[in-house]
């Protein structure tokens, strides 16, 4: 994705990898087979895999310069975490290639604390996990935050989900005094705001965007694919709560189809902007040159 403007906010894409990952019907609760190769079929071929069937993700974040700050949303999945078997430099490359160091980040918000929006939140230093970010603010979710800190206590880890994201990625922030804990909608300035759509997690919140009359709202693990924009009650085998997700998915993307708003999910690979439509009951997603 270029980078694009919001207003008298600029967006720009940081990109660390894209992989083909499960066949729908693998990720999907409740995904029909044949209802999944239906909706590909009409799909761009870049979102799938004809002959394995299975869909194409990507990993990335975004950085928002807006007039007063610079906010880098959601950080992938990071240097030396968790036995990962590709290169992650491009993200920190690309980075680079906006003119900017992580020491220019004001701040930076976390969707959710899974383990690929949260990786480059610290580093290794000496042996010691430290903040990426020297002085930016991270803000976390107070019930996503007190979730996993939970399940780091239990050592009950969820099914699809890493063991030690926690403790590697969020802790040495809020060690390092860092971290602002916050609940339900907040505001960053005047162009940028938390939207809480809990559901894929207990704290999940999508990033809105606002600026001389334009929006633009960052999904985060809203939508994994553009399927589930064709049938908005696949949630996936990592979620928290389905059921809660299906909602939380429904009702944004009815708002967005109504506003117009730019969609930016995560995950969608390039060109990854779009729009929706209203399509019955359903979706249809439009990639888009803003």
């Amino acid at each position: 994705m270029e980078t694009i403007r919001i207003g008298d906010v600029t967006v720009s894409s940081v990109f660390e990898h894209e992989k083909l990952s499960q066949r729908p019907w693998d990720f999907f609760i409740s995904c029909e087979p044949d209802l999944a190769r239906a909706h590909m079929a009409e799909m761009p071929g870049w979102l799938y895999d004809t002959e394995s069937e299975r869909i194409v993700l990507t990993f990335q974040s975004f950085v928002l310069r807006t007039p007063h700050n610079i906010i880098m949303v959601d950080t992938c999945i990071g240097q030396d975490k968790f036995d990962i078997p590709w290169d992650t430099q491009p993200w920190l490359d690309g980075l680079h290639s906006l003119g900017l160091t992580v020491a220019d980040i004001d701040y930076v918000l976390c969707t959710h604390l899974h383990f690929d929006h949260t990786g480059w939140n610290t580093r290794l230093e000496k042996g010691r996990w430290v903040p990426t970010f020297p002085k930016a603010r991270y803000l976390f979710d107070r019930a996503e935050y007190a979730y996993w800190q939970r399940i780091a206590r239990t050592g009950i880890v969820p099914p699809n989900q890493r063991n030690g994201v926690w403790q590697i990625n969020c802790v040495p922030v809020v060690e390092a005094g860092q971290a602002d804990l916050v609940t339900g909608a907040h505001r960053i300035d005047d162009c940028v705001s938390i939207l809480p759509t809990p559901g894929h997690s207990p704290g999940h919140y999508c990033v809105r965007i606002t600026s001389r009359g334009q929006e633009a709202i960052i999904l985060g693990d809203l939508a994994h694919h553009l399927l589930q924009c064709r049938e908005p009650d696949w949630s996936t085998t990592a979620c928290w709560d389905p059921h809660q997700a299906r909602l939380a998915r429904r009702g944004l993307l009815s708002e967005a189809a109504q506003s117009a708003a730019l969609l930016l999910p995560n995950h969608f690979p390039a060109p990854t902007a779009g729009r929706v439509e209203a399509d019955g009951d359903r979706f249809r997603y439009h990639f888009t040159n803003y």
